[in-house]
């Protein structure tokens, strides 16, 4: 989940030119089969067409739809219980922040997660990306990424599948993140 969170957030602000294709205007992203880090360095080159503005930022996640086959229907009905909630965080974007977005953003410290597709221009964006097993318990997962943002707002809407060494590690989710600068930081 945490990897979900980061993951969307950083997608809804941020934007680049992997260098396995070219763009065609100025701050829009069309890549695919990139890693991690082709994304994330390219960022930068986009330049600020495709930042949000620094400041407050409150951001919602709410999980939409929860699938965990394998579990017995009481542990599941809890486990769906628990991560079918919302909540609402704050934060202070500095504007160091919102022009040099950090690599964790993208996919958390793993480093095993490669995009399908990333796709961001005209205030929508629409990526996949895989990722392997880490050998520590986290399984492969599929994620899938659409949304709208501009400099003061986004939402995205996300879907998970997972897959764990055994069945009642397996899940498929739905979230959806929503975000919007409320001010300048205290």
């Amino acid at each position: 989940m945490k990897r979900l969170v980061l993951i969307a957030l950083a997608l809804s602000g941020c934007g680049g030119q992997s260098t396995n294709e070219s763009a065609g205007k100025t701050g829009e992203i069309d890549v695919t089969n990139a890693s991690v880090a082709e994304v994330q360095a390219q960022t930068k080159a986009a330049g600020a067409a495709m930042r949000f503005d620094p400041g407050q930022w409150r951001t919602t996640i709410e999980v939409l739809e929860a699938d965990i086959p394998g579990l017995p229907p009481q542990m599941a009905g809890e486990m769906k219980r628990r991560m079918l909630q919302k909540s609402t965080v704050s934060s202070c974007m500095t504007p160091e922040q919102a022009a040099n977005p950090n690599e964790d953003l993208f996919a958390g410290k793993s480093g095993n997660c490669r995009f399908d597709r990333f796709t961001m221009k005209d205030g929508k964006v629409d990526a996949a990306m895989t990722c392997a097993g880490d050998g520590s318990g986290a399984g492969a997962a599929k994620i899938a990424m659409t949304g709208t943002f501009d400099k003061r707002r986004f939402e995205l809407e996300n879907r998970i599948e997972a897959a764990g060494p055994g069945a009642a590690q397996a899940m498929k989710m739905r979230s959806r993140v929503t975000g919007e600068r409320t001010g300048d930081c205290a």
